[in-house]
């Protein structure tokens, strides 16, 4: 509750996010920096990614391939441009708190993590 206070007045962007599990519509991110885990809807995503879901229960894996292309500044790399959420993938996500009630913190993927 009062993490997601604080993220209203000062959302943290571009964090390291390790996926933890898949589901059709969801998936389940831990956030070390924050040593919180939350769901992300995939609907949440759909105004900046074209959203495809892959493969079986055991290794299934939402494909999002980035609307409009690459990210601006980042050259033409495919993988700017389309992010695997799997098991163990590393993402680059930023936080904030949810708009609508409950008050919870919701997290969006940004990208692929690029390590910095």
């Amino acid at each position: 509750f009062f993490l997601s206070l604080f993220l209203l007045k000062k959302p943290i962007k571009n964090v390291l996010g390790v996926v933890l599990s898949v589901g059709e519509k969801t998936f389940t991110i831990f956030v070390p920096s924050l040593g919180l885990s939350t769901r992300a809807f995939v609907d949440e995503h759909k105004d900046r990614f074209e959203i495809s879901l892959q493969g079986e229960d055991g290794k299934r894996q939402i494909m999002m391939q980035r609307k409009g292309g690459q990210v601006v500044g980042q050259g033409t790399d495919h993988r700017t441009s389309q992010v695997c959420a799997k098991v163990f993938a590393k993402l680059k996500v930023s936080c904030y708190c949810k708009e609508k009630a409950p008050i919870d913190v919701k997290v969006l993927v940004e990208g692929n993590w690029d390590g910095n």
